[in-house]
């Protein structure tokens, strides 16, 4: 963290007339860093979420038939089953496409 200094006056040499004009000058600076600090949390990108494919659409994008989707599915790493229904991770389906593994 970078050390940025910010000069206050010593409190006890404020004179009594200006006191309430330095205390809002510091509550401004105050609510602007908080806004700063909510607006910065806030537009933070998400990390990459992975999507569940269909069968119909991980065959699309595997370029192979649905039927071989369903009888190897749980031999591929980016199968993942919902209840009773099967999806497939698209990031894992990426990861295999780059590593050019095959599943044959």
């Amino acid at each position: 963290m970078n050390k940025e200094k910010i000069v206050f006056p010593d409190p006890g040499t404020i004179a009594p007339e200006n006191i309430a004009s330095v205390m809002a000058q510091m509550a401004a600076i105050q609510m602007s860093l908080a806004t700063r600090l909510v607006s910065e949390n806030t537009e933070r990108p998400q990390p990459d979420v992975d999507n569940l494919l269909t069968v119909e659409e991980a065959a699309v994008r595997l370029k192979c038939s649905e039927d071989w989707l369903y009888k190897r599915a749980s031999q591929l790493p980016f199968t993942v089953r919902v209840g009773r229904n099967l999806r497939f991770s698209e990031q894992g389906i990426d990861a295999a496409i780059r590593s050019g593994r095959r599943f044959a």
